[in-house]
């Protein structure tokens, strides 16, 4: 057996543990940053620190935005070791631009470097066309199950060392995930291997793909998909302070449930899922299991805790399903970090709509945007297995 490819991947899983950990872990730092610790940083031009705090939380997606859109298709054209071992070497440097914002009480300076360190923080969209390009030597599904794993693993690790770090320096998180972003580029540089890129650029980043039919199709369904489960992770919390009387350590144990759940679901039981249904049907039925959990905490009547894991069963299928059909869908002549990077994209635009959207909900009642994500996630469904049957139809009449 080649041993080769099991290398590259467990040092891109590795890479993902490292970076996605580093992302995390400023997380529960912020909201105290701003609105607890009266940190000169959360002062400026006498505007109210929770519309500063507001800024710096859009500021971060906006640049994941911008950066997935393109920064997956130059890893095309460029190769993934160098533009991952730049990028990487790009956050860590803005973490470390972030931590000196801080320690320098400068907003303005907090602002950009969150911005930049959004913006090289795309390169995630890398990960997953490494363990693309993997195919057949390693299944795309188990490899995109994995990368999962490793980056719902790392929301786990990052926000609680950067909650410990907090009562030692607000600063001194970002000087860490700036460290871990520095291991992870050397990491790069040293362990993973130099792979063959295409050179050629492709013009309007990932979201150049959406001249083609078959991916504007995707890219309403999966979008769709996106902004449900956005509106759930940004506003359970909220619903289980409002309704539950929840507080933080509670919060964070239902949170630690959730992605446990996705965890062991990702290393056990995707694969298992595919080869009993098939692609399409399992990603089908676990945007169903997602649906239908999230649409029982506001009205219904099962426990929200078991509901927390049949949410999480549902995200890990439908997490290791869509990227695999999108992979599998692609014409020889589009990369698969141009791809990937797509995903990142939609990812973050339905990050941002539906935190405008959301909060505007939560004004009338926080359960309805759970309801409404369970809807879009259900329309997104439907959608999703129109195309595909349209496409096997397609398929066989050729």
């Amino acid at each position: 057996m080649d041993a080769r490819p099991y290398y590259t991947f467990a040092i891109t899983l590795l890479i993902t543990l490292i970076s996605v950990s580093g992302i995390a872990l400023p997380y529960p730092i912020l909201a105290p940053l701003f609105l607890d610790l009266a940190h000169p940083v959360s002062r400026f031009m006498s505007i109210d620190p929770k519309l500063l705090l507001g800024a710096a939380l859009a500021t971060y997606p906006i640049g994941i935005l911008i950066g997935g859109n393109y920064i997956g298709s130059w890893s095309d054209s460029l190769g993934r070791k160098t533009v991952l071992s730049w990028t990487m070497l790009g956050a860590a440097i803005s973490y470390a631009a972030t931590a000196m914002a801080i320690s320098q009480g400068s907003f303005l300076l907090f602002i950009f470097s969150r911005l930049f360190t959004g913006f090289f923080e795309g390169n995630l969209a890398i990960a997953r066309a490494i363990a693309a390009d993997l195919h057949p030597k390693i299944d795309r599904t188990r490899a995109f199950s994995y990368i999962s794993a490793m980056g719902y693993a790392g929301y786990l690790v990052g926000p609680v060392v950067g909650g410990m770090l907090l009562p030692l320096g607000a600063s001194l998180a970002f000087w860490v995930a700036a460290a871990a972003c520095l291991a992870a580029t050397g990491l790069i540089l040293i362990a993973l291997p130099k792979d063959q890129p295409n050179g050629e650029q492709k013009k309007g980043g990932s979201l150049g793909l959406l001249k083609h039919p078959q991916y504007r199709r995707f890219f309403g369904c999966y979008l769709l998909l996106m902004l449900g489960l956005n509106g759930f992770y940004e506003f359970y919390p909220v619903w289980l302070v409002e309704y539950q009387s929840y507080d933080s350590q509670q919060i964070a144990a239902a949170t630690v449930l959730l992605t446990a759940s996705m965890i062991a679901t990702a290393t056990l039981l995707t694969m298992k899922a595919k080869r009993a249904l098939g692609l399409v049907p399992a990603a089908v039925v676990g945007i169903a299991l997602y649906a239908g959990a999230i649409a029982s905490f506001p009205y219904g009547q099962v426990s929200f805790w078991a509901a927390f894991v049949v949410a999480g069963i549902g995200i890990a299928l439908f997490n290791a399903m869509m990227p695999s059909y999108l992979s599998e869908s692609a014409s020889s002549d589009d990369g698969q970090g141009q791809l990937m990077g797509l995903l990142t994209t939609v990812f973050c635009l339905g990050n941002v709509i539906i935190a405008l959207l959301g909060a505007a909900l939560a004004l009338i009642d926080t359960r309805l945007v759970l309801l409404l994500s369970s809807l879009l996630c259900v329309v997104a469904a439907a959608l999703f297995w129109r195309q595909a049957q349209s496409k096997s139809q397609v398929a066989a009449t050729n």
